[in-house]
C-alpha cells in the first residue's frame, strides 16, 4: 500500500489527515508482520495503531484490554464508522456472546475486543485458533509485570495464549513503562529492542505546577485555579473516597459546580457522572484514579492532584489526560507532609501479616491435587488486597507449585422461563431420573445454589454438572445465572515446610512495599526539587530533554519550601484508648489481628472493612490523623 492510499483510508475511516509521531512507524511494522512494542504517552493515539491495520488487513484483529469503558466507546465509534467490531467482557450476557461467536465463525468481524480473562475461555480460544488472525494487540501491556503499576495475573498467561493464535503480528501497547518494565514486555512477546517504538513523554502544551501548603492553603489554591479563566473542564484527583466527597462539597459551596466519582458509588451512577462530564454538562469532576482510564476527552484544560499520586507513572499518566487536543493545559500538584504520611500508610497497610499468608497457603494446599480458589473469599476473609493476593498466586504459579487449570462459578440460579407443569416435563425429557431430581430441586428452590456443595467439592463432578445445566439451558425453557467466579489450580507439588513458604511470600510482599515506598519518594523528590519538573518526570522513564521546559513551576522560579508543611503532633486521648479497648473486647473476627485493627482505626478501606461494612462503624477512622505504623504498633500492644 502506497502513502496516498494510506492517507485516503485514514481520512475515510478515521477522519485524520495525517498520523501522529510514532504511529506511522508502528503501523508499518505491524503491516509488515513484525512484533512491536509501542510506548505512547496518554493521548498519543495508541488505538489507531491497531485500528488502521485492522481495517486494511485481511483477517481478524483481536484487541485485549482490561478497560471496559475503552472497549465500549471504541466499539461504538467503529460501528458508527461502518467497521465491523464487537466486544466480549464481563458485562456481556450469554446471548450476546453466542452472537459474537457466530460472527467470528462466519468471518464477519474486523476487530474483536476481549478482556484478558475472556481470552482464557476454552470455547472462544478454540474458535480463534481456527480463524485467520491478522493481529493481536495487547493494551496496557505493562500489566504483565508485577513491578508495573497495575499488575494483572491474567496477563501472566497472555504470551502463551497469544502465541497459540498464530497471529501474523503482535502489538504490545502501553502509555507508561520504565526501562525495566519495557524489557519484561519485550521478552514476554519476543519483541526485538529495535522494534520498540517510543515517542517522547514530554508534551509541550502541559504546564506543570506544584503548590505546597496545609489543608486550608490547598483548598484555597484549588479554588483559585478552578475559578481562573480557561481552567475547565477540569479533573481533580484525591486519594480517598471521603476526600473526593469533601472536596466536591467544598467546591460546590464556593460556586464551582463539581460532581464526585469513585469506586464506592453504584456503577450506574458512576457511568452517569462520567457521561455528564464528557458531555460538558458540568465543569469539574472530583475523582479517585478510578476515573479516566480509557476515557477519550480531548479538551480537559486542567488536572489537579489534590493529593500527590503514588508514583511517577501515575503523575504523568493522570496529568496526561489534560490537553489531548494540543492546546495549553494546566497540571498542578498540591502537597504537604501529611500527604506523604497518608500515602506511605496506605502502602504499609496493604502488607499482610503472617497469619493471613499462612491461612491462604493452607487453603490452597489442603485441597489435594486440585485446588478451587475464590479470590473474593480469600481476599476478604484474610483482609489481603486482591492485587497482593494475585501476586501471591502468580508467584506460586511461576515457581512451579501449581498451574491454573480452568475456572467455574460458586453460585448457580436456575430460572424457568415458564412455570407450568407441561413445560417442566418437556424440558426434563431425555435426562436420567437422578439429573431430573437435581434440576427440579434447583427450579423449586427459587434461589441460588452452591455448585461446590452440589458437586461435593469435586472439580470433575462440578464440570459435569455445569455441562448438564448448559445442555438444559440450550433447550430454551430456562435461564442459567452464574455468579462468584472460582479459579481452579492443579497442584504440581506441595511444600514440605509451609512456614518456609510463608516467610518467602512475606519477603515478596516486603519487596513490593519497599518498591512502592520508593516510588512515593520519587514523587516527593521531584515535587520539592528546583529541577525542571518536565525534565524530572520524563527522566524517570529514561528520556532526556535537550533543555528545561521553560514554563513549569521550577523554570518560572516559583518558590517552594524545602520542608513541607505538616500538622502539629497529636496524642491519643484517654477516651479514644477506652473506646479502642471496648472494641477489642468485642472480639470481632474482621479486627482479629493488629494489622486489621490498625486499618480500621486509620480509616483505610480494605477487603474485610468492605465485606463487613466496618466503614459504617462509629469509631471508623478515629486515629486517621496518625501515621499507620504508629497505630499498628499501638495495636500490637493490645490483647487481640
Amino acid at each position: 500500500m502506497n502513502t496516498s492510499e494510506q492517507h485516503e483510508l485514514l481520512q475515510r475511516h478515521f477522519g485524520h489527515a495525517s498520523l501522529r509521531p510514532g504511529q506511522a512507524e508502528i503501523i508499518d511494522r505491524v503491516l509488515a508482520g513484525v512484533n512491536t512494542l509501542a510506548i505512547l504517552p496518554t493521548g498519543g493515539g495508541k488505538s489507531l495503531c491497531y485500528q488502521f491495520p485492522a481495517v486494511v488487513s485481511d483477517g481478524l484483529t483481536v484487541v485485549v484490554s482490561p478497560l471496559i469503558a475503552l472497549m465500549r466507546d471504541q466499539v461504538n465509534t467503529l460501528l458508527q464508522q461502518g467497521i465491523a467490531a464487537a466486544r466480549m467482557d464481563s458485562s456481556a450476557d450469554d446471548e450476546a456472546r453466542e452472537e459474537i461467536m457466530q460472527e467470528i465463525a462466519a468471518g464477519g468481524l474486523k476487530l474483536l475486543y476481549l478482556s484478558p480473562e475472556r481470552l482464557t475461555d476454552p470455547a472462544l480460544l478454540a474458535l480463534l485458533k481456527k480463524s485467520n488472525i491478522a493481529l493481536v494487540a495487547v493494551d496496557e501491556a505493562h500489566c504483565i509485570s508485577e513491578w508495573g503499576h497495575s499488575f494483572r495475573p491474567s496477563y501472566i498467561r497472555m504470551p502463551r495464549l497469544v502465541k497459540s493464535l498464530k497471529p501474523k503480528a503482535i502489538l504490545a501497547l502501553t502509555a507508561t513503562a520504565s526501562p525495566q518494565t519495557a524489557q519484561g514486555i519485550r521478552k514476554a512477546f519476543r519483541i526485538l529492542k529495535k522494534d520498540q517504538v517510543q515517542t517522547s513523554f514530554y508534551r509541550e502544551n502541559l504546564q506543570f505546577d506544584v503548590t505546597a501548603g496545609n489543608e486550608e492553603a490547598k483548598k484555597g489554591r484549588l479554588l483559585e485555579v478552578l475559578q481562573s479563566a480557561g481552567m475547565t473542564p477540569a479533573i481533580v484527583y484525591a486519594t480517598k473516597r471521603g476526600d473526593v466527597e469533601e472536596v466536591t462539597a467544598f467546591l460546590n459551596r464556593h460556586g464551582v459546580v463539581a460532581k464526585s466519582y469513585h469506586a464506592g458509588m453504584p456503577a450506574d451512577v458512576r457511568a452517569e457522572v462520567q457521561d455528564g462530564f464528557v458531555a460538558h454538562r458540568f465543569p469539574v469532576i472530583c475523582a479517585t484514579i478510578a476515573f479516566g482510564m480509557g476515557v477519550d476527552m480531548p479538551d480537559v484544560r486542567a488536572v489537579i492532584h489534590y493529593h500527590p499520586p503514588k508514583s511517577p507513572e501515575g503523575w504523568i499518566q493522570e496529568s496526561g489526560r489534560a490537553g489531548r487536543d494540543g492546546l495549553p493545559s494546566h497540571c498542578e500538584l498540591l502537597i504537604n507532609a501529611d500527604d506523604r504520611t497518608m500515602l506511605e500508610g496506605l502502602v504499609q497497610a496493604k502488607q499482610p501479616g503472617a497469619a493471613a499468608v499462612r491461612a491462604i497457603l493452607q487453603h490452597v494446599f489442603s485441597q489435594g491435587s486440585r485446588a478451587i480458589v475464590s479470590r473474593y473469599n480469600l481476599s476478604t476473609l484474610n483482609d489481603v488486597p486482591v492485587e497482593l493476593l494475585d501476586i501471591l498466586l502468580a508467584r506460586l504459579e511461576t515457581a512451579g507449585w501449581m498451574v491454573q487449570d480452568g475456572a467455574s462459578w460458586m453460585w448457580c440460579h436456575l430460572v424457568p422461563l415458564r412455570w407450568d407443569q407441561a413445560a417442566r416435563q418437556r424440558m426434563l425429557r431425555g435426562f436420567p431420573k437422578s439429573q431430573q431430581a437435581m434440576f427440579l430441586e434447583m427450579l423449586d428452590s427459587k434461589r441460588r445454589i452452591s455448585l461446590l456443595e452440589l458437586a461435593e467439592n469435586q472439580v470433575v463432578k462440578m464440570n459435569k454438572i455445569v455441562g448438564q445445566l448448559r445442555e438444559l439451558e440450550a433447550g430454551g425453557e430456562v435461564r442459567l445465572k452464574m455468579s462468584h467466579s472460582l479459579t481452579h489450580f492443579r497442584i504440581k507439588k506441595e511444600p514440605e515446610n509451609l512456614e518456609e513458604l510463608v516467610e518467602e511470600m512475606l519477603a515478596v510482599f516486603q519487596q513490593h512495599t519497599e518498591y512502592d515506598l520508593q516510588r512515593i519518594d520519587s514523587v516527593f523528590k521531584m515535587a520539592q526539587s528546583r529541577r525542571c519538573l518536565a525534565v524530572s518526570l520524563v527522566g524517570y522513564f529514561g528520556e532526556k530533554l535537550a533543555a528545561p521546559c521553560g514554563h513549569c513551576a521550577s523554570c518560572l522560579g516559583k518558590k517552594r519550601p524545602r520542608k513541607l508543611p505538616a500538622s502539629p503532633a497529636a496524642e491519643v486521648s484517654l477516651d479514644e484508648l477506652e473506646s479502642i479497648q471496648q472494641l477489642v473486647a468485642e472480639k470481632r473476627a474482621p479486627l482479629s489481628s493488629p494489622e486489621r485493627l490498625a486499618r480500621f482505626l486509620c480509616g483505610i478501606y480494605s477487603p474485610a472493612m468492605m465485606r463487613y461494612r466496618l466503614y459504617q462503624h462509629d469509631h471508623w477512622g478515629m486515629l486517621e490523623r496518625f501515621p499507620f505504623e504508629e497505630v499498628r504498633q499501638l495495636a500490637h500492644r493490645l490483647p487481640l
